[in-house]
């Protein structure tokens, strides 16, 4: 591992169409909604209201976007090895070790295969902001979700008064003050602010729904006291089949055995003794046989360290 592919973030790395598509579709919408704000009568209101929401959202996802949640101890390591001084894991209790990175890591840390680093206590990769979530950045990916999903709300709600305005009392839209006059500059424009806020009604509504379910879902996590990454290893699991590992002979058979066994016990007849045997290493080959239907069942290995 390059002794500088720990320090990364979402800036650092190719961003990814997810990423783009997160400031094509918020930024036009935040813009536009203030613009329209400045049509209804209690604008003031809504701008504070909006504004605060909007300062949340922006500086959580920075926030979220610029953290580096790598594994302390693999900084550790790697600060080390620049000195040339050994790193005792042992003091640290580290039972884990990743191959890719070359160090020792915390056991709920997982290797990213899209960040290519440790991630310390790894939830998930978010590729809307294209980093890692952990334990280093988790509550400020929270507030992310929560300010971004009422920021919407909020703007849904805006463009659904302007909706009903320009529908019942389409007087009320026209341009009859310096703040408006700034921003449109005809009064015919209206047609205009009405097809925007419906496609940004659109954008709003899809986008804060998202959000509402990833909040939820996150909620449901915290309760339970896991990641996400373990909810979704869990759920892999509980869709193989256990193997059975007693061996699928009927009793009527084991005891017709266990009886010719022993009524045949003392017969000195060849042929007989012969049949027995027979009959003994069919019985040792099944477990045998079973035993690697089972060893090809586990051949699924969740890896520790590696994300599939």
């Amino acid at each position: 591992m390059k002794q500088n592919n720990y320090i990364r973030h979402g800036c650092t790395q190719i961003p990814t169409l997810y990423q783009s598509l997160t400031y094509l579709l918020y930024l036009p919408n935040m813009i536009n909604c203030f613009l329209l704000i400045s049509l209804l009568d209690e604008s003031a209101a809504h701008f504070i209201l909006l504004g605060i929401l909007t300062l949340l959202s922006l500086f959580s996802c920075i926030k979220t976007t610029l953290s580096c949640p790598t594994d302390d101890f693999l900084i550790q390591q790697i600060q080390h090895r620049r000195i040339g001084k050994p790193f005792n894991y042992e003091s640290y209790k580290l039972d884990s070790y990743c191959d890719i990175c070359d160090a020792y890591v915390k056991e709920n840390t997982k290797h990213c295969k899209h960040c290519n680093r440790c991630c310390q206590e790894f939830d998930h990769h978010c590729k809307w902001v294209n980093n890692c979530i952990g334990n280093k950045n988790y509550k400020i990916f929270i507030m992310m979700i929560t300010t971004t999903m009422l920021q919407l709300f909020y703007t849904a709600i805006v463009y659904i008064r302007i909706i009903r305005l320009y529908n019942t009392e389409h007087e009320k839209l026209l341009i009859d003050n310096e703040i408006q006059k700034f921003h449109f500059y005809d009064e015919n424009d209206l047609d205009i602010k009405y097809t925007l806020s419906i496609i940004m009604l659109v954008d709003s509504s899809i986008f804060s729904i998202l959000l509402l379910q990833l909040f939820i879902f996150h909620i449901y996590l915290i309760i339970k006291g896991i990641t996400t990454y373990e909810f979704i290893v869990k759920s892999d699991i509980k869709k193989i089949k256990p193997q059975n590992n007693v061996l699928n002979v009927k009793p009527e058979v084991l005891l017709n055995g266990v009886t010719q066994k022993s009524s045949n016990s003392q017969m000195e007849n060849k042929n007989t003794i012969f049949e027995l045997n027979c009959s003994e290493q069919q019985l040792a080959q099944e477990p045998q046989e079973s035993q690697e239907k089972q060893n090809n069942q586990t051949n699924v290995v969740f890896n520790n360290q590696v994300l599939a």
